[in-house]
């Protein structure tokens, strides 16, 4: 329970806004009012919050173990107690932290408020399209399948959660449009737009609290096609220079989440990119960022730089496209790429050059002539620079 004042600056004066809340597993509820001096505000919400704990106190439920054995919990109970049980598990046995933020999400939606015994598919259509303002029906289907796994772990919590997602609901959903498959994305940078955003990507890194080197990130995902994922978890201690070989480690596989490490082949570009990169004290990897924060800030920035169609996997796409145009045989391909079928891979074969253009000849290029007209301001690249000379 809290009791929390707000100051803020109006027209006719200063208004002092009181903000009471008072949480508990069985029991939410929050109020706010503004008052124009802090003696009838503090009044006022000492009023309310006994009011509110009042209230608590008559709602307290049983024991929630027992409860939880007769399905009287909320999701959110459900939830909490799922997520305490992944964080206690071994490494390999926890969900992703894609999976932690959808069952985040559900945490704090209002069908987190809903008892075992109440809740409904009517519940879950009506919150799915709500969320359709502003995301797509992929997003909701990779939700709801995150929820209903978590779901299904009741067995092994030791309590009971009515299975209101049954195989039934599916197929309503899909029927209504909730839910869907995430659209395959064949866009394909240009050459000219490769150039234009190296070089803005560039000028952006020139400052002083610039960390992330987005210019040389989209060139490696091109000559590399790795996933951005993989590209923030390779090390410089799995990097065997002399060989040409890198290890990714946990790589993608449906089958094997964990420990799926493979040694990759990578080629002389992504090689000198990578003797570009400053070193991190005390962190092994070669590109040490977050890399969902590498996905979603380099798509503000294209958004920003006038292609808002290109993605970060946009140049991985067009990496795997180039291989096949350099008449690379399917397995050499699905090595590099990390994918497992011909059928994840056929989508990229819509070929475009002959002879692949030499991109990475053109940006070096664009970043020597940068450097020499340009002053260092990141002290990063300063001192790489100087490695390098």
């Amino acid at each position: 329970m809290t009791i929390q004042c707000f100051k803020r600056k109006r027209k006719t004066g200063i208004a002092y806004i009181y903000q009471v809340s008072v949480r508990k597993d069985h029991y939410t509820a929050r109020e706010s009012l503004s008052f124009p001096d802090k003696t009838s505000g503090k009044t006022w919400a000492k009023k309310v919050e006994a009011e509110m704990l009042r209230q608590a106190e008559q709602e307290e439920p049983e024991d929630l173990s027992t409860k939880a054995k007769t399905g009287d919990i909320t999701l959110q109970n459900y939830l909490e107690m799922y997520r305490q049980k992944m964080a206690s598990l071994p490494k390999d046995q926890q969900i992703s932290y894609r999976d932690t933020l959808a069952i985040k999400f559900w945490e704090r939606s209002w069908l987190a408020k809903k008892r075992s015994k109440e809740i409904s598919d009517k519940h879950l259509i009506k919150l799915l399209d709500e969320r359709l303002a502003t995301v797509t029906p992929a997003t909701n289907q990779l939700y709801v399948s995150v929820l209903r796994r978590a779901i299904d772990w009741q067995k092994r919590l030791g309590v009971y959660f009515k299975r209101f997602i049954t195989e039934e609901v599916m197929k309503e959903l899909w029927k209504l449009k909730l839910i869907g498959k995430s659209k395959e994305d064949d866009t394909r940078p240009t050459e000219e737009q490769v150039y234009l955003l190296y070089q803005a990507f560039l000028d952006g890194y020139n400052k002083h609290s610039s960390l992330i080197p987005y210019h040389h990130l989209m060139l490696f995902s091109i000559y590399s096609s790795f996933r951005e994922g993989e590209i923030c978890r390779i090390r410089h201690s799995d990097f065997d220079m002399e060989n040409g070989l890198i290890i990714i480690r946990d790589r993608k596989d449906p089958k094997k989440k964990y420990s799926n490490h493979q040694k990759v082949p990578i080629c002389s570009v992504c090689q000198e990119i990578i003797a570009r990169q400053p070193r991190f004290e005390g962190d092994d990897r070669i590109f040490p960022y977050k890399a969902l924060t590498v996905s979603v800030k380099f798509s503000e920035r294209t958004k920003a730089l006038g292609f808002p169609e290109l993605r970060f996997h946009s140049f991985r796409h067009d990496g795997i496209s180039r291989f096949f145009e350099q008449d690379m045989s399917i397995p050499e391909v699905a090595l590099r790429s990390g994918h497992k079928t011909w059928d994840n891979l056929r989508r990229y074969t819509h070929l475009i050059h002959r002879n692949p253009p030499d991109l990475w000849g053109r940006c070096k290029a664009i970043e020597a002539k940068y450097w020499a007209e340009n002053e260092v301001r990141n002290t990063r690249v300063q001192k790489k620079l100087q490695q390098l000379v």
